[in-house]
């Protein structure tokens, strides 16, 4: 797919708005025949609206069914592409190319598609004049006068376009491709003041420019949930502008989920994507977050598209992880060992502990028992112990799995009679499960693995060593 302009390949967008049916003409010549496809963005993915056949380069996507408005792309059968604006105008046809798509572009009866195009046509006019500037200067030596001379053309260039710009979004502030303009703005930081102690404020910048991150972005618009520029600014925002521990990602959250709370399409969207992202993360801990949404923003009933079963089942998952999450302490345990007697977990007298969930006849927990093992030895002189629970009720099976894998030195305990509710506890969904705590018994490891068990364990170790 051939790129046409740099600005819009993020300007694919559809929105929610006052609907109604729609007929658009459209007409490229030089174009093959074949299928064309009229198509939008929602959030990060592309969906098609339509699909009509083109004949000697004439098409016509028409139908009775909603046409949201929006920012549209027709895709054609040679795989290029451009992008169309719908607004309260559904019926409008337009003219080009095949060979020069945005120059030769022609609309009719689509007074926002008219200004779209006068804009590409000049940043693509001026791109074309620049092309070979940059590509000469690539030859030049810095300090020639040649050099200077053309980096002097290239910035005329930049000033003629930065000019334009500002004059079209002031003429046509009020349409939707202004909107996106601005929206796409960088924010300007001011320089950082001096503390008091006269050193530098190293973190005003930062904050300042998480402070002011949306300021020139319409959260209010339903429209902007369909554009690729949401979608992205929203993940940076949160995944990369925001430290990624549980406590920070949970705050710009709520900013944010505030922000948009009165579009209900950008409200819904931000729910959604959030709830999804961090219940699947593969990050250790952001299963709080996942909780925090569902705790503050479901239970209330905020969410009323969600149907009836999908909230019970999400809500119940979140109940089932919310006692278990890094930094609470783990829930109560005691247990029966070999001997009938009952171990409490908190009672262990150890720096670390590592919980360790298994099913004697699971073949991972077969191959993973022995590493875990092997770990926990290598620590065993630093006071580490495992207590290990055995998830399934034959006894026998337990007892022959702790003789073959040598774990005799363990906390082994069964609950054969199911009275500890270790299931519901830890959420133990499928084995093995391994948690570590520290010596006041707080989760600060979960669902790792023999390799992680013995990374965290260093570093922890190390860490009480530089406490001493």
């Amino acid at each position: 797919m051939r790129i046409l302009n740099f600005i819009f390949t993020v300007l694919f967008f559809n929105t929610v708005l006052t609907a109604q049916n729609y007929s658009i003409f459209g007409k490229i010549d030089g174009m093959p025949d074949g299928e064309v496809l009229l198509g939008y963005y929602y959030g990060d993915k592309q969906f098609v609206k339509d699909t009509v056949d083109s004949h000697h380069g004439f098409f016509h996507f028409e139908s009775e069914e909603e046409l949201e408005s929006g920012m549209y792309f027709v895709l054609l059968p040679n795989k290029q592409y451009f992008q169309l604006i719908i607004d309260e105008t559904r019926n409008f046809s337009f003219e080009t190319s095949k060979d020069n798509m945005i120059l030769d572009m022609k609309v009719q009866g689509s007074k926002e598609n008219q200004l779209f195009y006068e804009y590409q046509k000049f940043t693509q006019k001026k791109g074309i004049q620049a092309d070979p500037l940059k590509k000469q200067l690539k030859t030049l030596e810095k300090d020639t006068r040649k050099y200077q001379k053309i980096k002097t053309q290239l910035q005329e260039i930049d000033d003629e376009v930065t000019d334009f710009k500002l004059d079209y979004m002031q003429k046509h502030f009020s349409t939707f491709f202004v909107k996106l303009l601005s929206a796409m703005e960088p924010i300007v930081v001011p320089e950082s003041p001096l503390l008091e102690d006269g050193t530098v404020d190293s973190k005003f910048q930062y904050n300042y420019y998480k402070k002011h991150y949306w300021d020139l972005f319409d959260l209010k618009d339903d429209r902007m949930v369909r554009t690729p520029i949401f979608h992205g600014k929203m993940e940076k925002y949160l995944l990369e502008y925001t430290p990624q521990i549980p406590d920070s990602i949970i705050k710009s959250l709520d900013i944010l989920i505030e922000k948009v709370r009165e579009s209900e399409a950008l409200f819904k969207y931000v729910i959604n994507w959030s709830t999804h992202h961090f219940e699947s993360s593969k990050i250790m801990g952001q299963d709080a977050v996942f909780v925090h949404l569902v705790f503050t923003y479901f239970i209330t009933r905020q969410t009323p598209w969600i149907e009836e079963v999908q909230l019970t089942n999400i809500i119940d998952k979140a109940m089932r992880i919310s006692p278990n999450l890094i930094g609470t302490t783990a829930p109560f345990l005691k247990i029966p060992d070999d001997k009938g007697v009952l171990q409490d977990l908190h009672k262990i007298k150890a720096p670390f502990t590592a919980l360790f969930f298994y099913d004697p006849d699971c073949g991972h927990c077969k191959t993973e028992t022995p590493k875990v093992k092997e770990v926990v030895d290598s620590f065993a002189d630093k006071g580490v112990k495992v207590y290990a629970v055995c998830t399934e009720f034959d006894e026998d099976m337990w007892k022959e799995f702790i003789v073959k894998q040598e774990t005799d030195s363990w906390i082994n305990v069964i609950d054969l009679e199911n009275k500890s509710n270790f299931r519901g506890k830890y959420n133990i969904m499928g084995t093995p499960r391994l948690y570590l705590l520290d010596e006041k018994k707080k989760i600060i490891a979960k669902q790792i693995d023999s390799k992680a068990l013995n990374e965290i364990l260093e570093n922890e170790f190390k860490k009480l060593e530089q406490k001493d």
